[in-house]
């Protein structure tokens, strides 16, 4: 900074070509000897090498100031300039007009317009080099043509990076005030194949709101073990500075159950969207329900695949007046997608049965059967079972912040809608069955975590509850409440100045006296 201080910008008294009004040279204060082959832009300040042309000038020109159009005209503009006594050349009025108008890069306007280019890119996940495309450009020249917009060197470096360390600092005072912070982890890979590890938070502040936080996403090139995706978090508590063995929320995997258990976490839970898709996999799996899926998926791969048969179909759907949809492929990963496949396929099945009898798609394509009335009656009972687990599913992905208060009422709503009944079909039972058999182990050990969590919550209560098993539950949450209160009672008085005997009635107070039903 010092050696910047000695030197002086000026306009290069040797420069005839037009380009030269917008760049200046480096000359020294005390020696007057001016620093060639390097010159410095008006307009960002960026250093351009000029070694004997004004080549790389005009390029830098024609890539960061695309607004500027040198042509001949300028140059004579430039020629004809007004010459003072002092041999030195007046600016024109156009020029005195762009130089008056146009904002510094430190001023107060141009930070505020460069910040929220900069969320703009954050929250729309635009890359740094949308500041060098043509059209913004013109875009931001058209709404203040006295701004210019940085280099996307200046955002990838420094402005984003100081936006990122404001936000992390407002984070972490607000984490530091939360007694607890629960977490939230999963492993996922890009479509450029490159794996990731994302961490969220979720805790409740002052004013009992519940606020959450996605605090980081790092790359994991290595492999998914226990020990590695235990390091992440770990580094993760200490980078946010949280409490140790916070409560978190994984996956089923085994190697995030084993993570769990190595940073010992209390509690950990298993994600209980995720804890359906393996319980309707298991009945998705059964002969008679994958053999039925398998029929209709061929059905609609064909229609995916044959333009003739999806515009046939389309002709079809218009003739009967059905809602203009598309058949709908599932996806092996995603068990909600074979769910909407048989919902799409019910809804177009007239028009699905008209178009495989024409004549266009009968010569082609003799292969293509189409389902019998069993098959149909059986396509609409499993729907029957699996739409309100998807309606489950879906509200809990929907949801911005879930809370452990919905996985008990959920999971008894479901286990009773699972139940068998004497006029169920046979692969219906069956299916009914391997759901349930999967979803009732499930948080047997959380148990009494959970139980404390739903009596809690306002909207349960005690509703999902017998009355025999409502009385334990809620004595042992008031009990653990009572002795959270004598624990903090006992804390104030190290403190504050309370006499031995008021220290002591506080500590010995009568326990509290057990609530009936009707006093909640």
């Amino acid at each position: 900074m010092a050696d910047e201080n000695n030197y002086d910008l000026i306009k290069n008294p040797k420069g005839k070509s037009a380009v030269w009004q917008f760049f200046s040279i480096k000359r020294k204060r005390e020696t007057h000897e001016i620093i060639e082959n390097t010159a410095f832009c008006d307009r960002c300040g960026v250093a351009v090498k000029c070694g004997g042309g004004t080549t790389n000038l005009r390029t830098h020109l024609e890539r960061h100031h695309k607004m500027i159009k040198l042509s001949a005209q300028s140059s004579v503009n430039m020629s004809s300039a007004v010459t003072t006594s002092a041999g030195s050349q007046q600016p024109t009025v156009m020029e005195l007009f762009n130089k008056r108008q146009q904002y510094k890069p430190n001023s107060e306007r141009s930070r505020l317009i460069s910040s929220k280019i900069a969320n703009f890119m954050i929250k729309d996940l635009r890359p740094f080099s949308v500041v060098s495309n043509e059209g913004f450009r013109d875009l931001i020249n058209i709404l203040d043509p006295n701004y210019v917009i940085p280099s996307k060197t200046y955002f990838s470096q420094t402005l984003i990076p100081e936006l990122y360390q404001s936000v992390k600092s407002k984070v972490v005072e607000s984490l530091s005030k939360s007694h607890t912070v629960a977490l939230t982890t999963d492993g996922w890979t890009s479509r450029a194949t490159e794996s990731y590890i994302t961490i969220t938070s979720c805790h409740i502040n002052n004013d009992w709101e519940l606020i959450s936080h996605v605090l980081q996403t790092r790359a994991m090139p290595c492999s998914h073990t226990a020990e590695n995706v235990a390091q992440v978090i770990r580094e993760a508590i200490t980078e946010w500075k949280l409490p140790q063995n916070p409560p978190l929320v994984t996956d089923n995997a085994a190697n995030m159950l084993a993570a769990a258990r190595l940073l010992g976490s209390q509690p950990h839970l298993g994600c209980y969207a995720h804890t359906l898709n393996l319980a309707v996999q298991k009945g998705l799996a059964l002969n008679s329900v994958s053999r039925l899926l398998g029929r209709i998926r061929r059905v609609v791969s064909y229609f995916h695949r044959s333009t003739t048969a999806a515009a046939i179909l389309r002709d079809k759907i218009k003739l009967l007046g059905l809602r203009q949809v598309k058949l709908i492929q599932d996806v092996c990963t995603r068990w909600n997608s074979a769910v909407d496949m048989v919902e799409r396929f019910l809804e177009l099945q007239p028009a699905i049965y008209t178009a495989l009898m024409s004549k266009d798609i009968r010569a082609k394509e003799v292969d293509i059967a189409t389902l019998s009335e069993v098959d149909i009656g059986l396509a609409e009972n499993i729907m029957s079972v699996l739409i309100p687990i998807r309606t489950v599913s879906t509200a809990l992905c929907s949801e911005s912040m879930p809370t452990a208060s919905l996985i008990l009422p959920l999971q008894k709503k479901l286990i009773k809608g699972l139940s068998v009944k004497d006029d169920d079909m046979q692969a219906i039972s069956q299916l009914k069955t391997a759901i349930s058999q999967n979803l009732q182990p499930r948080y047997s050990d959380l148990l009494p975590y959970l139980e404390c969590t739903t009596l809690l919550d306002p909207r349960f209560k005690t509703s999902c509850f017998s009355e025999e098993d409502a009385f334990p539950i809620t004595n042992r949450v008031i009990s653990e409440a009572a002795s959270t209160q004598k624990v903090l009672v006992k804390q104030e008085s190290d403190t504050s100045p309370i006499s031995d005997m008021e220290t002591t009635g506080a500590q010995s107070e009568p326990a509290l006296p057990q609530l009936k039903l009707g006093n909640l």
